[in-house]
């Protein structure tokens, strides 16, 4: 075996056709095609199931592919230990972090990192939902910034900062007019907090079910006894917050929201009831070698909410 097939290999399992593997590696279909035949004869074993237009991995090609992951996995990490020794003049750290996050934090992340690794490249993978910490776990990137919890048999972690779900309006609309009088300054928050029942009736930019800030809705209006109007559904976080600043719809969001986005024309209120919160942090697999460039750059994300 070696890296060519290995690679090859993982990228048609990942895409799951020979079309659009072929794509990703910038090769000829029929020429993937031959190349993987290639591997299974001289494996002797067939790696994946091509009957009924699909190509779906064999128990032998899973074993092959478990087998792959970690030999990629070591050939990177010596890569990483080469690249201390090389006092840091050159190379590159992949990090994965979700679009929403990307917008907002990577710019001051990558500005910092650079100040003491002008040579060094960061390469930022954009990803959503649990992708993110699947492809963590499978060694597609040095770090990844993520929401806890995670699975601590597989990763370490940093935190980052504790965010607190808050309340975002347009300050034209009426909702904001009666929270600016009916909010209250609480000891320790930011924000005023407003009571759950204000927001009774009011039209909100909302995300699909799965996401966490829509969960913390959920249980609000659940807890106040009211069910949400739904202006609209939003995909990602940077949409919803769009129709906030347009005054579309109110909308539940991420503290770091307020930190490092464009803010123009948006309130934020706290809640007066318990507070949702949601903790972001940066996490690595156990087994990876973390090189001194990676160790600087942990910090300088960690030190981002100080």
């Amino acid at each position: 075996m070696n890296m060519k097939q290995l690679r090859y290999v993982l990228v048609l399992a990942h895409e799951g056709s020979f079309s659009k593997a072929a794509d990703s590696l910038g090769i000829t279909q029929p020429s993937l095609s031959q190349y993987i035949k290639k591997i299974e004869k001289k494996q002797g074993v067939q790696l994946f199931d091509r009957t009924g237009g699909d190509v779906r991995v064999t128990d032998a090609g899973h074993v092959y592919i478990e087998a792959a992951r970690k030999i990629l996995d070591l050939e990177q990490q010596m890569e990483r230990k080469f690249e201390d020794l090389s006092t840091y003049k050159s190379g590159s750290i992949v990090v994965g972090v979700s679009p929403h996050r990307c917008i907002h934090l990577m710019p001051e992340i990558v500005k910092r990192f650079q100040k003491f690794y002008p040579g060094m490249r960061l390469v930022i993978e954009e990803r959503g939902g649990a992708s993110l910490l699947d492809d963590a776990a499978h060694g597609q990137f040095d770090l990844c910034i993520a929401n806890l919890p995670i699975d601590e048999k597989i990763f370490n972690f940093q935190l980052i900062m504790e965010e607190e779900v808050l309340l975002a309006v347009n300050m034209e609309t009426p909702i904001y007019q009666k929270l600016k009088k009916t909010a209250v300054k609480v000891d320790g928050r930011k924000y005023p907090a407003a009571d759950y029942k204000e927001i009774a009736g009011e039209r909100f930019a909302t995300l699909a079910d799965s996401q966490p800030t829509q969960k913390s809705l959920d249980e609000i209006c659940a807890i106040a006894g009211f069910r949400v109007v739904n202006a609209v559904e939003c995909r990602t976080i940077e949409t919803q917050f769009a129709m906030v600043r347009a005054g579309i719809g109110a909308a539940l969001v991420p503290s770091g929201i307020s930190k490092f986005s464009n803010a123009e024309k948006v309130a934020f209120f706290s809640f007066a009831q318990s507070v949702p919160y949601r903790d972001m942090a940066v996490v690595y697999r156990k087994e990876q070698y973390l090189s001194k460039a990676v160790k600087d750059l942990m910090q300088i994300i960690v030190s981002l909410d100080k």
